[in-house]
């Protein structure tokens, strides 16, 4: 259990204390548990949106140092020109990345799906739709979601994907319930590019990107716009991306690779 998620236990638990002893003695006041119980929303509610808290259950956010390997990884495509752009520059190398789709692209684009699959990069799921309140569904809906999405990824490309990563990286004890459901492992990151910011500059993306290049690390990229309305900033600066990676001696590789001992959620 991690630290956030056992702290986040033993608040509400103090809070109940607290409040039992004041419902029969008086004492210590209703002012001790509200502030408790309010403590203890803020805590649940950064753990939704910090993944690398593990709050509401297992995420895997970077590999163990030592096999001087990365994953790159790219989030919200297919999309039939930039994710091309991408795999276009991934192929001039010898790095190998994932591309965590979405399910309702994936059925209108699926010669790319094809194409990621044939480059010999990983195929993961980002979602049927990029649902930004997808850790307020309820389980069965998302485990619903996730399975179409799966299904569609292994009907155009005959890869059954196994990692899911939340959009905007959220989570919850609904939502993962749901995962687990739908047999994924969930993914996080070590580091972020924030390309898929529309204001964000090629330079500022490659400045982000680059402080977080270390052993085992697992960096957040787009190959396409959530809503397809934009290019995201790491297009133009992939090249130099890819020779820092060559530089530092690191080698990107697909998230099945780099983690090939996790287990999925139907084993644990």
């Amino acid at each position: 259990m991690s630290l956030a998620r056992l702290s986040l236990w033993l608040m509400l638990a103090a809070t109940l204390v607290v409040a039992l002893m004041t419902a029969f003695t008086g004492a210590p006041g209703w002012l001790w548990p509200t502030g408790l119980l309010l403590a203890a929303g803020g805590l649940g509610f950064l753990g939704v949106y910090f993944p690398w808290l593990q709050m509401y259950g297992p995420v895997v956010c970077r590999a163990k140092p030592g096999s001087g390997q990365v994953a790159l990884t790219f989030d919200d495509g297919p999309h039939p020109v930039t994710t091309r752009r991408v795999l276009s520059v991934l192929a001039q190398g010898r790095h190998r990345a994932t591309f965590f789709v979405l399910g309702e692209k994936a059925e209108r684009h699926p010669d790319v799906i094809r194409e990621i699959r044939d480059a010999g990069h990983t195929l993961a799921i980002h979602g049927y739709w990029h649902d930004r309140l997808h850790p307020f569904r309820g389980p069965s809906r998302i485990a619903g979601e996730l399975s179409r999405a799966v299904e569609v990824v292994e009907r155009v490309s005959g890869v059954r994907a196994t990692w899911f990563r939340p959009p905007v990286g959220q989570t919850s004890f609904t939502s993962v319930i749901g995962v687990r459901r739908a047999g994924l492992k969930l993914m996080g990151w070590s580091g972020r590019g924030y390309d898929g910011v529309a204001s964000r500059s090629p330079e500022q993306v490659l400045k982000s990107a680059v402080k977080c290049l270390d052993d085992g690390a697992v960096l957040v990229l787009h190959d396409a716009a959530e809503r397809d309305d934009f290019e995201p900033s790491s297009l133009p600066i992939l090249a130099r991306l890819l020779a820092e990676l060559d530089a530092r001696k690191l080698t990107s590789v697909g998230i099945d690779s780099l983690f090939s001992a996790v287990p999925s959620a139907k084993d644990e």
